[in-house]
């Protein structure tokens, strides 16, 4: 991934990321809620010793007591000192707790001491720390060097007495809200990256160019839900899917310039990616390009040209290659009268040996001989070795893979399936892609009034058109 791809991944998912910042934010500000307040209360004292009667004594004796001002500082945490504390404020709580309430410190190059006390309550914590210092003063008084007048050498004098705090000073409410968001926003940053590297389906055009060199010959807008890429180009001509599969006729005719390209198979690498109607809106569109073209149902395991054209599909390609009736009887013409349709017929016990075998080789070359372009759907390729054979049959390959379903690895192994048997790959196709609301050239044809269209199939009975037909008994196109 590039910083493009990046961009573009928080682009996609910042609804979520937002989301998960949100409840990072509002956990937070929820166990603030929960948690209770903390008071601070700090008292100061001063270690002297006992004035000297020269300037050599003062300095021995200030050094002395910068040596031990340290000590003291740990000392106002030792049970010498809690205890009496404890007896004192009649407190509920042992010596360990009492020590985690209170913080003493003496600062660099200073002989101060500053005790501090924590509580929930403020008046507690203003009695602790001044009980802490008084009796720290009295523990000091009592271990330190007496003189020859049995006074201490060394003295604790309180400099700041403790003061009644305001404000709590925990939980500190805006800062842990802000790092609820912080850790939100990055839970919902890793999880959008996390899933974009993890999720290998193809989700854009760009996507689909990384898996290989081969060339992308159109991506194919989704249609409605339960219509046929027939009925989406009849009810609008000039819409997306008809310019898109207009785009693949077209582009089939520069994928070779040294020999045009007049037969083709359309696969894919797994069922449902939409190959049988990649396959169908082919045909179709070379209608427009083509005096005579033919679309032949080669996919013997779970054929659907039948069902999507309502045609009959019991007599068909098996019933030419076991020798019951020719091509010519075989055939049925749909669509505007150029477009001829070859069903699957049964299907048959042994595909694979059908579609290998010469009369299928024979077939395509007499369809070829008589058509002026030949587009055959087939199996997927990754369970099923059909279209191999069928591929060194034709001019190459159309591979179709399906928006938001094919995944990477699933594509480049068909590729390299086709790419071991020596088998030409013409190009992809990317199907079900979304529509671009925003543009304004197919907006701006879909709001225009259709051009008078012949309908497209066979004659039905009592004057019905074919695509009321299709209309009530449109199959499903999900699985193909």
């Amino acid at each position: 991934m590039d910083l493009g791809d990046y961009i573009a991944t928080l682009r996609k998912q910042w609804i979520v990321i937002v989301v998960l910042a949100l409840v990072g934010a509002t956990g937070a500000y929820v166990f603030a809620q929960t948690m209770a307040p903390q008071y601070r209360s700090t008292t100061s004292v001063f270690v002297t010793t006992e004035a000297g009667n020269s300037t050599t004594e003062l300095v021995q004796g200030s050094t002395y007591v910068q040596n031990l001002v340290q000590s003291y500082a740990v000392l106002a945490s030792s049970p010498i000192v809690l205890e009496p504390v404890i007896n004192e404020l009649g407190l509920d709580m042992s010596v360990q707790d009492l020590a985690e309430a209170v913080t003493a410190d003496a600062p660099l190059n200073t002989v101060i001491v500053e005790i501090s006390a924590v509580s929930t309550s403020a008046e507690q914590a203003q009695s602790i720390a001044a009980a802490v210092a008084n009796s720290l003063s009295s523990a000091v008084d009592g271990i330190s060097p007496r003189d020859d007048q049995d006074r201490p050498a060394v003295q604790l004098t309180i400099i700041a007495p403790a003061k009644l705090p305001i404000f709590a000073f925990a939980p500190n409410t805006k800062l842990l809200v802000a790092g609820g968001g912080l850790g939100g926003l990055l839970i919902g940053v890793l999880y959008a990256f996390g899933r974009e590297l993890l999720d290998t389906r193809i989700r854009s055009l760009r996507e689909l160019q990384q898996v290989s060199d081969t060339p992308v010959l159109t991506t194919v807008a989704r249609t409605r839900k339960g219509e046929l890429p027939t009925q989406a180009m009849m009810r609008n001509p000039n819409g997306m899917i008809a310019e898109g599969f207009r785009s693949l006729a077209t582009n089939l005719s520069f994928a070779d310039v040294d020999e045009r390209i007049t037969s083709v198979i359309v696969t894919s690498a797994l069922p449902g990616e939409g190959k049988s109607t990649v396959a169908l809106g082919l045909a179709l569109a070379m209608t427009e390009r083509a005096p005579r073209v033919l679309l032949i149902d080669a996919d013997l395991r779970r054929p659907s040209i039948a069902g999507y054209t309502q045609i009959e599909g019991e007599v068909g390609l098996t019933s030419v290659l076991v020798g019951d009736i020719t091509l010519d009887e075989a055939v049925q013409s749909w669509g505007r009268g150029n477009l001829d349709v070859l069903a699957s017929g049964g299907v048959p016990p042994n595909p694979s040996q059908l579609l290998a075998s010469d009369a299928m080789r024979q077939l395509v070359d007499r369809a070829k001989e008589s058509y002026d372009f030949v587009v055959i759907d087939t199996a997927p390729i990754i369970p099923v070795t059909d279209p191999l054979w069928l591929t060194h049959m034709t001019d190459g390959a159309i591979v179709v893979s399906r928006y938001k379903s094919t995944r990477r690895q699933q594509l480049h192994r068909a590729l390299e399936t086709l790419d071991g048997a020596n088998a030409r790959t013409i190009g992809l196709v990317l199907n079900g892609l979304k529509q671009d609301e925003t543009s304004s050239y197919y907006r701006y044809n879909s709001y225009r009034s259709a051009p008078e269209t012949v309908p497209l199939g066979p004659p039905a009975a009592g004057g019905a058109t074919p695509a009321a037909n299709d209309a009530a008994r449109t199959p499903s196109m999900a699985g193909r």
